[in-house]
């Protein structure tokens, strides 16, 4: 079902919702698309439209990263390898086999005289938002599409330009050096959403962490209050002002420890949840009410065991507390390489069910990846 962005920021917020969404995130692996031909899927099954999972059309706008990179450079690539040089000057390599994000393996910045060298591409410039973005924007909205506002991660930019060893030991031995970085990106999207919200007011703002792996982040609660919460809200708090509803932060990884935290700098929504690195929506559902919403949340992983399974997990995840709203249940990440085509349809089948949503074969094919 295509949803207006009136309907999803309703449900998302506790307005008074028909149902909650149901939807993928990701989509599958490369790998597994491999797979699921070999199992008798058709290309519509592969791109996900066959399903005919709920989504809502959504366009980006303002431009608040790096901008005037440098031109990537291939060093080595074949069908299964990638090796280059990126935007920032970082050398990555891609294997393509398991992965769809090239690792880099250098890092630009160590020192304040390397981020000097660089720190132009972060610096606002009228160009990151132009008044016919604006217009068009407007226009979108007006016909259901969701606007949207990315802003780099406070810990994402920090490890992409240090890496992660370097990045955490700067909390500590260099902070002047992550205050001015973390300085530098919030003015520039402080002044991209100011000449924004002067016009319009976008239905969500996003970012993008990656910061905690299965036991816990990379960093506390205390360098979250001191270093980015305040990068945070330079932007939030001018979104708010004009109505922005949602602040959605994108973190694999078990971030409970950060919630409350978090939840401090403006962010209300979550995702992906992954129930393996103990991200339960039910847990966090009961805790926090309707104070924060999620995506995601379906252990991905049970789709590799029995039908039984699959039965448990979704009705563990489908208690009452959690068909109030605020939540586009899915899988918590990219379906995983070796995941049954006849299992995943299973989990299909099982949840619309459940959600008493029409057999996705009497509906017409469409999707859009809700991982925005």
């Amino acid at each position: 079902m295509k949803w207006t962005n009136r309907q999803y920021v309703d449900m998302m917020t506790y307005n008074n919702p028909e149902r909650i969404m149901f939807s993928e995130l990701f989509g599958p692996l490369n790998v597994l698309e491999n797979e699921w031909r070999q199992q008798g899927a058709s290309e519509d099954m592969i791109s996900m439209h066959r399903f005919s999972f709920d989504y809502v059309p959504y366009q980006s706008i303002g431009r608040t990263g790096a901008i005037h990179t440098l031109k990537p450079v291939v060093l080595e690539e074949d069908e299964n390898h990638y090796v280059g040089i990126d935007g920032y000057g970082r050398r990555v390599r891609l294997d393509k086999t398991t992965a769809t994000i090239a690792l880099p393996e250098t890092f630009p910045v160590e020192t304040m005289d390397d981020w000097l060298k660089i720190k132009h591409m972060f610096v606002y410039e009228d160009s990151r938002i132009k008044d016919e973005d604006i217009d068009k924007a407007i226009e979108l909205q007006k016909q259901g599409t969701m606007i949207t506002m990315s802003i780099p991660g406070g810990f994402d930019i920090l490890r992409e330009l240090m890496g992660e060893v370097n990045c955490c030991i700067g909390y500590y031995e260099d902070p002047e050096l992550l205050y001015d970085i973390l300085n530098t990106i919030g003015d520039t999207c402080e002044k991209v959403i100011k000449r924004i919200s002067s016009r319009m007011t976008i239905d969500q703002l996003s970012v993008h962490e990656d910061m905690a792996g299965k036991t816990g982040p990379m960093i506390g609660p205390n360098l979250v209050s001191a270093f980015i919460n305040p990068y945070y809200r330079r932007t939030w708090d001018i979104a708010a002002e004009s109505g922005t509803k949602l602040f959605c932060q994108d973190s694999d990884g078990n971030m409970n420890v950060l919630i409350d935290t978090f939840m401090e700098g403006g962010v209300n929504v979550f995702y992906p949840c992954e129930p393996a690195a103990d991200m339960d929506i039910v847990k966090l559902r009961k805790k926090y009410g309707h104070k924060i919403a999620f995506r995601g949340g379906i252990d991905k992983h049970v789709l590799r065991k029995t039908k039984a399974d699959i039965d448990k997990e979704l009705e563990y995840k489908l208690q009452s507390c959690i068909l109030e709203g605020g939540i586009v249940l899915g899988l918590d990440h990219r379906i995983t390489n070796g995941t049954p085509l006849e299992n995943y349809i299973y989990y299909v089948d099982r949840a619309r069910e459940m959600l008493g949503l029409p057999n996705f074969r009497d509906c017409e094919p469409g999707w859009g990846r809700m991982a925005f």
